[in-house]
């Protein structure tokens, strides 16, 4: 019932999304109509989850109820605006565009479009992973995992009494769109299924904006796939971490807002990509201060424009700028109102303003912004030039495979030299400036956090691919480019740490899942999963203190259980106290720690489980209530 419940609903959102973006954008290119779908669909589902979660009413019937709504309003507006003749039209000439685009890859012999298969693979094997195993990302168990389950075990998104420090004041929309996953089918399976749509967005972003300089159609789409198959990318699409929804939410904004006449879609999609992505990370808000300039310009410079309609264009942009807060602020602003810091957990000065928090922001990022720390720009360059890349347990080291360096950026480079000398200088100027945006935020160094400049590479790519003019340079730079994608993806294939585990089992009885925990240090070994699975009855609570650290592990698949956080401050009688309101079944306690020996002391009731692995953490099981 619970997979039909999420099945249907979530073909309705795809349904109700592109419907929108179909009476919408219908004179736009098949693409941005695409693009679109996809943001509208993305603001929907966060409109939900977040409208209940912020009145405390995220529950599994009202976020059905809600969701049909919604999306059956939206869904009724398109077809009362355009009519169904015209969105059938537009169906059927949306189903037929990937065979007209293989027609054009097969007429134009594009060599390019060979990076559509690790593209395509990169998709499969993701979407296999995230239905196979459970989440086994450092980052994701820690903390991107427990934000989702907190919100389906509260009912709501505000804050929770934690040691966890990350799971508070994050920015949170990848989560929250989770939660549409686990909660409507009442399962953690599809919990790592979030970036996928968006994984499918950058590239159509790369994909349009290579059209708009003038590239095939199947030079574009291979250009696209080229991103979605950048080690950065193809190895984080079966995890809930935020940088692949972030990078192809920036790109997406910068599109839209280099458009040359910035019209009234153009407008508003870019608006609604920038809350988004403000409501993803934090450098969403950093990159929408510094982009704040390019956004005025090109506001002042549309009402200069719009002599006789100014006032329509302050009320359409008034509106887009209302979904941009709805979207991007509400972890801001309550992040303020709690700590007055918006930036919480990060403790920072702002202008000669301390704002406090738990953690020193150079703890969470790494080096400043803007290249602050000696040596980290030398650093970037290292790590994307590094001879070997590391590609487990995270992408860091050669984030962009070997395209990037060798071909995409002396593109870049050459097309930014002469780009004030073009008479589409326009296009080509807003290349570097990408780049440049890309890379202004702390460690970057890390590919994962730059997604833009490989984008801006690959845009670069398809000028020169149109400069160079004849077939005999194209083709040459096509198989080149080509061959550096597919060798790069088969090279960070070692990033797909999970895959050996399945296939034939070598010990009868061993499931994939559990070999995967046996390979994985931080997960909970085998037995302590199953003991998990079997003995936790709904309602029950694991109690945890600040020995804890993946915290995800805590919570059974169908989330039944509670897990509530408990800590022994120095008052031994406080404590229990906490303890016996809470009735937990299961206590996780720091070993050797003040309260494991209060638990020792208890003996006969308090049953040591097993210890959980890369942490302090010992688990207890209560054998008595009446203790």
């Amino acid at each position: 019932m619970g997979w039909t419940l999420w099945a249907l609903e979530s073909l309705l959102a795809v349904v109700a999304a592109w419907a929108l973006s179909t009476a919408l954008l219908r004179e736009r290119p098949t693409l941005e109509r695409w693009m679109g779908a996809l943001l509208f669909g993305s603001a929907s589902i966060l409109t939900c989850v977040q409208g209940l979660g912020l009145v405390g009413q995220l529950g599994r019937l009202q976020l059905a109820v809600a969701g049909l709504l919604l999306h059956g309003g939206l869904l009724a507006f398109a077809v009362r605006r355009v009519g169904r003749a015209e969105l059938v039209s537009c169906l059927r000439a949306d189903v037929g565009a990937p065979p007209r685009l293989l027609r054009d890859i097969w007429r134009r012999q594009e060599l390019a479009a060979w990076a559509l298969v690790p593209a395509a693979c990169a998709l499969i094997v993701s979407c296999s992973i995230i239905w196979h195993f459970p989440n086994w990302a450092w980052d994701v168990v820690w903390y991107h995992v427990p934000k989702t389950n907190y919100a389906v075990q509260t009912g709501s998104i505000t804050w929770v009494e934690t040691s966890v420090w990350y799971v508070n004041g994050y920015p949170e929309l990848t989560e929250l769109l989770s939660v549409w996953n686990v909660l409507l089918p009442r399962h953690t399976r599809l919990d790592d299924l979030s970036q996928v749509p968006f994984g499918v967005l950058g590239a159509l972003a790369v994909a349009a904006w290579c059209r708009r300089a003038s590239a095939s159609p199947a030079l574009s789409a291979s250009l696209g796939a080229m991103w979605l198959a950048l080690p950065a990318v193809a190895l984080q699409l079966h995890t809930s971490h935020a940088d692949v929804v972030a990078g192809s939410l920036f790109i997406t904004a910068f599109y839209f807002l280099t458009e040359r006449d910035w019209s009234p879609p153009a407008r508003t999609l870019t608006l609604l990509a920038m809350g988004l992505y403000a409501g993803t990370k934090v450098s969403g808000l950093f990159h929408l201060a510094l982009m704040s300039p390019l956004l005025l310009a090109r506001g002042a410079e549309v009402l200069w424009r719009a002599k006789g309609t100014r006032g329509r264009v302050l009320g359409q942009t008034a509106l887009a700028l209302l979904l941009l807060l709805w979207l991007g602020a509400p972890t801001y602003v309550e992040n303020v109102a709690r700590t007055g810091n918006p930036f919480w957990p990060a403790r920072m000065s702002v202008w000669g303003h301390e704002l406090a928090g738990p953690i020193r922001a150079e703890d969470i990022t790494g080096p400043p912004a803007f290249f602050g720390s000696p040596g980290a720009f030398r650093r970037m360059v290292d790590a994307w030039t590094a001879p070997e890349g590391m590609y487990w347990p995270d992408v860091r080291e050669r984030a962009y495979g070997w395209l990037f360096p060798y071909l995409l950026l002396p593109a870049l480079l050459w097309v930014s030299a002469f780009a004030v000398f073009s008479r589409e200088r326009f296009l080509r100027l807003s290349l570097p400036l990408l780049a440049g945006l890309s890379v202004l935020v702390p460690a970057a160094w890390w590919g994962r956090f730059t997604l833009g400049l490989p984008a801006a590479g690959l845009v670069a790519l398809a000028v020169l691919h149109r400069q160079v003019r004849t077939r005999y340079l194209q083709v040459p730079l096509s198989a080149l480019a080509a061959f550096l994608c597919v060798a790069s993806f088969a090279k960070a294939a070692v990033g797909y740490q999970v895959l050996p585990t399945m296939g034939r089992r070598a010990v009868p009885g061993l499931r994939d899942t559990d070999r995967v925990r046996e390979r994985m240090g931080w997960l909970w070994p085998p037995h302590a999963a199953r003991l998990r699975e079997e003995e936790l009855k709904p309602g029950d609570v694991v109690a945890y203190d600040s020995a804890t650290t993946f915290l995800g592990e805590y919570w059974t698949q169908d989330l039944r259980n509670r897990v509530e956080f408990v800590n022994h401050d120095g008052a031994d009688d406080v404590y229990l106290d906490k303890l016996r309101a809470l009735k937990p079944r299961w206590v996780s306690v720091g070993r050797d720690s003040p309260a494991e020996r209060l638990l020792l002391d208890r003996a006969p009731v308090f049953e040591r489980l097993f210890d959980c692995p890369s942490s302090g953490a010992v688990m207890y099981r209560v054998t008595r209530d009446d203790w």
